[in-house]
């Protein structure tokens, strides 16, 4: 079974009975594509409905549950960073934990189907690049490619099933004396391993070219489009793990933006670090689901005992923030082995309520 069935299979088994989407009174847990859960124990936790009718905090190891990212802790006032410290506009920080995060989640979907994938990187002439940092439209650029790109896979009769990174090219950006963004997208490129490619080398520079129309850059005097960009896109089909293509781009931080910012070329600093289709988020929301509590705190609790049989990982998350509550992360490894646990669970609980009844007839015998 593929992971998107899989995950579809056990999401209707651990889906909370008593919980539902955006409800603000109940903690959320999600299962995704990274077969990953954030979740945080905190002594001030207080229950909800179903664990006690006086909602005291009888288990005080808990604490509220979030999906851990900035956004999260911010919501608890714990916020990174104070407001006078905050960068002036979006993107200076380079790239953020959530778009790490849904990126991921993208990559492990598309994983399935990696036969069929194409990886594209698009690297601009540094007259191309200078006429952005001069008119400060990268980002018309950078929207125009995603937007053109989804347009001719759905005209090929593709799913538009597109992510994509943008990185600035160190050693590059190092000589060229300004920062040089280039993008690094993933897409799936043909119906099937027995199908040809859609798109053509030629039709992806023809994005290329019309993105940077748009943008209002043209190719200089005498030279042809097709020769000034012929260096400017490489598309390759995805031989091994797609995660490990944009694994390296992902981890790219503050560090290579810190010294570009104040620069005269810094509208070349993306605002937007990552991007994906409408139907790529689609595709992965439909496969993030709650976490019933009850089965969580039931893994908290055995964690060690799990670790040991192999069926989980735990860590403690490392935040900056020293006032924020610790949080574990748990790796489920794979889709069976969260299966067994949650028959494992299910048993111990339905074993707990027929002692917890059998104890209560042997009591009302007795007395």
């Amino acid at each position: 079974m593929g992971l998107s069935k899989s995950l579809r299979a056990l999401g209707a088994a651990l889906e909370p009975a008593e919980a539902q989407w955006g409800d603000p009174a109940l903690p959320v847990v999600a299962l995704d594509p990274r077969l990953r859960s954030c979740y945080s124990p905190r002594a001030s936790w207080v229950e909800w409905k179903g664990f006690g009718e006086d909602r005291r905090p009888s288990m005080p190891e808990w604490a509220r549950v979030w999906d851990y990212g900035p956004s999260a802790a911010e919501a608890l006032g714990l916020s990174i960073a104070p407001n006078s410290k905050r960068p002036a506009r979006y993107g200076l920080s380079g790239l953020p934990a959530a778009g790490r995060k849904q990126i991921s989640r993208s990559l492990a979907l598309l994983e399935e189907n990696r036969k069929c994938l194409s990886f594209w990187t698009v690297s601009l002439p540094t007259e191309a690049l200078l006429a952005l940092a001069r008119s400060g439209r990268w980002p018309e650029f950078q929207d125009r490619v995603r937007k053109e790109l989804v347009r001719k896979l759905q005209g090929a009769g593709l799913p538009a099933l597109v992510v994509g990174v943008v990185e600035l090219q160190p050693k590059r950006s190092r000589a060229a004396g300004i920062p040089c963004p280039h993008l690094h997208v993933a897409f799936q490129g043909r119906k099937s391993p027995g199908h040809g490619w859609a798109l053509s080398p030629g039709e992806l520079d023809a994005v290329i070219a019309g993105a940077l129309a748009t943008a209002g850059v043209q190719a200089p005097d005498g030279i042809a489009v097709e020769d000034w960009l012929a260096q400017a896109g490489n598309v390759q089909q995805v031989k091994k793990s797609v995660r490990a293509y944009l694994a390296k781009y992902m981890t790219k931080g503050s560090g290579d933006t810190r010294r570009w910012i104040g620069h005269a070329a810094e509208s070349l600093i993306p605002r937007q670090w990552w991007f994906w289709s409408m139907e790529l988020r689609g595709w992965v929301l439909e496969h993030v689901f709650p976490i019933a509590f009850p089965f969580l705190c039931w893994v908290h609790t055995h964690r060690k005992e799990l670790e040991d049989l192999g069926f989980a990982r735990f860590r403690i998350l490392p935040l900056e923030d020293p006032r924020a509550p610790v949080t574990y992360e748990v790796n489920w490894l794979r889709c069976e082995f969260l299966a067994q646990l949650v028959g494992m669970w299910q048993v111990d609980v339905w074993d707990e309520q027929w002692f917890g009844q059998y104890r209560l007839s042997q009591s009302k015998t007795h007395s």
